[in-house]
């Protein structure tokens, strides 16, 4: 069984986030492709789909004009 795993954009850092049980994991991926683990809380119970408007929500301030949203790359 495969976990569901998203990565988005978020105004230009990425991250990576995974289901893991009934929780959900966030980590930073770095340039060299390494991630870090990266406290979020996440409520268990949104569904992935979801997850690029929870982090709109989480993380606005952080927009900019060349980086106005957050965009799910998979």
């Amino acid at each position: 069984m495969t976990r569901p795993t998203v990565k988005l954009d978020v105004y230009g850092k990425r991250f990576l986030v995974e289901r893991d049980g009934e929780q959900w994991c966030t980590y930073l991926l770095g340039a060299d492709g390494k991630r870090s683990p990266f406290p979020v809380a996440i409520p268990d119970n949104l569904h992935e789909n979801e997850l690029a408007q929870y982090f709109d929500d989480l993380f606005h301030e952080a927009s900019t004009p060349q980086k106005p949203n957050v965009v799910r790359l998979t």
